[in-house]
């Protein structure tokens, strides 16, 4: 997993890539806002473009008994956003993709990236 962790970091930089070495570091991204459901990443990738979360996936997809959990703002209602007990999935959190890209006022509609929760 260690080839993983240096491939993910050098997609999305160090910095946004999240390990849990102190027991705490992930709980954020390992529970649901409702505090309902919980689970344990191998670790939390929070790219910043839409090509670095096809990058993310690529890599992922290689990796044998890996697999992702895309998060999106983390609001949903039943947990399908939270990783299993595992510790063999990857979210992938798009907190930082958050540019409203088009409002459309004829049409009452808003169109944004992933990471933009809905209160925002």
């Amino acid at each position: 997993m260690a080839a993983l962790l240096d491939d993910l970091r050098a997609i999305v930089g160090a910095a946004h890539v999240l390990v849990d070495d102190t027991g705490d570091a992930l709980v954020a991204y390992e529970r649901d806002w409702r505090k309902r459901y919980r689970g344990r990443a191998l670790c939390v990738v929070l790219p910043g473009t839409a090509g670095e979360v096809a990058a993310v996936v690529r890599r992922c997809a290689r990796e044998d008994g890996v697999s992702i959990v895309a998060q999106g703002g983390n609001t949903g209602l039943v947990g399908g956003g939270v990783p299993d007990d595992s510790r063999c999935q990857v979210v992938v959190g798009m907190r930082r993709l958050r540019a409203v890209r088009r409002i459309d006022v004829d049409n009452q509609t808003i169109t944004v990236e992933a990471g933009l929760a809905l209160q925002e």
